[in-house]
């Protein structure tokens, strides 16, 4: 059963090799595609542009200027991912002389006891002293027998002597406690600056994200691209296409394949020339090329074979949706012989994509091209 307009219009397409089933509505215009907001939030430090394009054809020239905003959309990316990582470097540094700063005021804390002990036995020495102003320890202690005053002078000594490393000790830590204190308001100082500068540094980042978002976004509107399909694009590698090499129809690895857009999927190489193809059709009407099928896994193709009478669906496992490198397209297309189909029938093979001889007759699909690589 044919793809008419009449069943376009009741929302209806035919689903590989089967008869209608619901048609999705493509996305039209920028504004209403799924954008990514940390690519394009967090690109950074765009490059100054040098040169002008001088290309006569305006096609090629709109694609040049994509291209070169790309490059420096991917430059800006790899410019922030540098950027983060050195963030995350200096915050780390930034914490560990927190953490040293923490146990520098410990030692203080700990320095600033241990003079206290100190101060208590020298304050009792000096109470004592002060008590005995005339003799000093010798007069207060020297009052037995010859042998108990020899005794205690040597008590004597040995205080006096403890009493000068006791002065020492507390020397030396007060010029410890002065250094400690010292190094805590230098780290302190230095963090404080450290954390002051990483701020400044990622409010600059945020403004030169935004000017560049600003500009891509303006771009693409001018164009009529739509933000997603244009990021997904410049994500698609179509050297991941081999990664599908040797694997079952409807078994393709995610890694072989790119995203288009609503929700559709292409083997990469056939991704990749789909989007160069998409990008013509947007400047030659303004809006996506329209996608009611792509890549169709195992699953689906018995969901799909169960739902329409045998006969309108391949069976599962052979369906040339499952090698993703096949697209069923509506807006017109499915028309054959509209304009939009004629359109995608002489500007399709530039890329890969054709209409089949098999699909004009046995059964016919006007729908229905196959990517030929």
């Amino acid at each position: 059963m044919p793809f008419t307009a009449d069943s376009a219009r009741r929302g209806l397409r035919v689903s590989g090799n089967g008869p209608p089933v619901a048609l999705t509505e493509p996305v039209r215009g920028w504004r209403h595609g799924l954008l990514r907001p940390l690519t394009l939030i967090v690109a950074v430090s765009v490059l100054a542009v040098s040169g002008a394009v001088g290309a006569a054809d305006p096609v090629s020239a709109q694609e040049a200027d994509l291209a070169q905003l790309r490059e420096q959309n991917e430059a800006a990316t790899e410019a922030l991912e540098a950027a983060t990582d050195e963030y995350v470097e200096r915050q780390e540094a930034v914490e560990a002389a927190q953490g040293e700063l923490v146990d520098v005021l410990h030692e203080l804390q700990q320095s600033e006891a241990e003079l206290r002990e100190m101060r208590e036995p020298l304050a009792q020495l000096a109470s004592t002293l002060y008590q005995q102003p005339g003799g000093g320890v010798l007069a207060m202690l020297a009052t037995g027998s010859l042998e108990e005053d020899l005794q205690t002078q040597s008590y004597a000594a040995k205080i006096a002597e403890d009493n000068q490393a006791l002065i020492q000790d507390a020397t030396d830590l007060r010029e410890e406690q002065v250094q400690l204190a010292g190094q805590a308001q230098e780290l302190q100082t230095s963090t404080q600056l450290e954390q002051v500068e990483l701020a400044a540094e990622v409010d600059e980042l945020r403004d030169q994200a935004e000017e560049s978002t600003d500009r891509l976004m303006e771009e693409l509107e001018s164009l009529g691209l739509d933000p997603g399909t244009y990021m997904n694009q410049a994500e698609c590698d179509a050297g991941q296409g081999s990664d599908a090499d040797g694997y079952p129809n409807g078994q393709l690895p995610q890694s072989s394949l790119c995203a288009l857009y609503d929700d559709k999927f292409l083997r990469a190489d056939a991704a990749a020339e789909f989007f160069e193809l998409n990008m013509r059709y947007v400047e030659e009407y303004g809006e996506n090329i329209c996608l009611t099928s792509a890549y169709r896994d195992l699953p689906n193709q018995y969901r799909v074979y169960r739902e329409v009478p045998p006969g309108y669906a391949a069976v599962p496992g052979t369906s040339n949706h499952g090698l993703g490198q096949a697209l069923d397209l509506g807006c017109g297309i499915q028309n054959y012989r509209s304009e939009r189909w004629n359109w995608m029938n002489a500007n399709g093979p530039d890329f890969g994509w054709i209409h089949p001889a098999w699909a004009k007759s046995s059964p016919f699909e006007p729908w229905h091209w196959e990517y030929t690589g």
